[in-house]
């Protein structure tokens, strides 16, 4: 689901966080991300966005699985640490996308 969310990224064992980035697509199992800087395949980042449903901040820790990048870095993050609530929470933000006529395929998850 094409989504245009604020995020917070750091990459678990570094102080700073991963600047410049913002949410450009979400699924049940991960997420796409421009970030100020390309990303190492299989990094682990901890994570906090607020989805669009106003239901709070969901906390997650994801892996690297692709970066594109260097000029305008784009990350596909893979979830593996997440709650089951806030998993299903975006799972059935994306249902209901899908249900109002959403596309599948823009996802590279």
């Amino acid at each position: 689901m094409p989504v245009d969310w604020e995020i917070r990224a750091r990459v678990v064992g570094e102080e700073d966080g991963v600047g410049g980035v913002r949410v450009t697509n979400v699924s049940k199992h991960g997420l796409a991300m421009r970030t100020g800087k390309p990303l190492e395949r299989e990094a682990v980042l901890k994570l906090s966005f607020a989805p669009s449903d106003g239901g709070g901040e969901v906390q997650a820790y994801a892996t690297v699985a692709w970066c594109l990048g260097p000029n305008q870095p784009h990350c596909g993050l893979r979830f593996m640490g997440i709650s089951e609530e806030d998993e299903d929470r975006i799972g059935g933000l994306v249902e209901r996308w899908l249900g109002a006529g959403g596309r599948p395929g823009g996802a590279r998850h």
